[in-house]
């Protein structure tokens, strides 16, 4: 269902479905732990327990003969198979993921955001919004930077207000009710729809200041990301080969094709191999051949053929 340890607001398997859920804040992690396992206790279970502690204390009573054995050994098999047993109630309780449990939530132990879902689309996108907005509030990055007890401040706000919304049901019921009976006098009606009005308007109030807190906090927090960048940015940049190192490595570059033109020519000399290409006149060029690097431009007609050197 969720970890009390980062946020009071839990993504709960209900038989109707998945929904959010927010605890009562003076429920606690250690509190929440212990339902789920007591939840996951069966009847079948216990009784097992209770068996196999019996048939142990009549096995030492029976004395250390073949009986007294083959009793420990029944009754060790029979612990095993319990053991094992509940682990598989508490997985299938769980369902099909482990911080799910179906666990159902007792009277002021917990809201819904479907529980509120009967006064209006527009209460219930108010409901979700306040719980997400605690939710986020528990879990932003910023939470080391605000002082720690605000999140928990804000959970006991959206706590009441919620309890405040749940009790102006008669409130709104009342309104619907006399919005469409003929006998009501118009000044019932009115008064009906004024307290709905203010209950809702005050709410509103609630989840706008809570959408202020996280305005707030999302801004530091795209503060922290940008520093982060910066610090890993300046890291990176930092690692970079300088410019000096680079111009020293095109100018041992720059040689290498020199060198290798002179150590060419003179195995050309010394083997009369005869001219290349690029020292022949243009019109005898073979097509396509690129001039090589260490001729800026192609030998005019009055040129020698001989060599060049770099």
């Amino acid at each position: 269902m969720g970890d009390l340890r980062h946020s009071p607001v839990l993504n709960g398997v209900f038989p109707d479905g998945p929904d959010l859920v927010l605890l009562h804040p003076a429920v606690s992690a250690r509190h929440w732990r212990r339902r789920e396992i007591l939840a996951a206790l069966r009847p079948e279970t216990v009784l097992k327990g209770l068996a196999g502690v019996s048939v142990v204390g009549f096995a030492l009573l029976a004395g250390n003969g073949f009986a007294g054995k083959f009793i420990l050994t029944a009754v060790a098999l029979i612990v095993v198979l319990a053991g094992w047993r509940a682990r598989c109630a508490v997985r299938e309780y769980r369902g099909l993921r482990d911080d799910v449990p179906r666990t159902r939530l007792r009277r002021g132990e917990g809201w819904r955001s479907r529980d509120f879902a009967d006064l209006g689309p527009d209460v219930a996108r108010m409901v979700r919004e306040l719980l997400a907005g605690v939710d986020e509030l528990h879990r932003t990055p910023a939470r080391a930077w605000i002082e720690p007890a605000l999140p928990g401040e804000a959970h006991r706000v959206v706590w009441e207000a919620l309890c405040c919304l749940d009790r102006g049901r008669d409130a709104h019921a009342l309104a619907e009710e006399l919005a469409t009976d003929p006998d009501a006098g118009e000044d019932l009606v009115a008064a009906a729809r004024q307290a709905v009005t203010t209950i809702d308007h005050d709410l509103d109030e609630v989840a706008r200041h809570l959408r202020g807190c996280l305005v707030l906090t999302r801004a530091w927090e795209t503060k922290l990301r940008r520093t982060d960048l910066t610090h890993r940015a300046d890291r990176v940049l930092a690692a970079l080969p300088g410019r000096t190192e680079l111009r020293g490595l095109t100018s041992a570059a720059e040689m290498l094709p020199r060198n290798v033109f002179a150590h060419v020519t003179a195995a050309r000399d010394l083997t009369q191999a005869g001219e290349f290409p690029w020292e022949r006149p243009p019109s005898q060029w073979p097509r396509l051949t690129l001039l090589p690097p260490h001729r800026a431009t192609p030998p005019g007609p009055g040129d020698p053929a001989g060599e060049e050197q770099p």
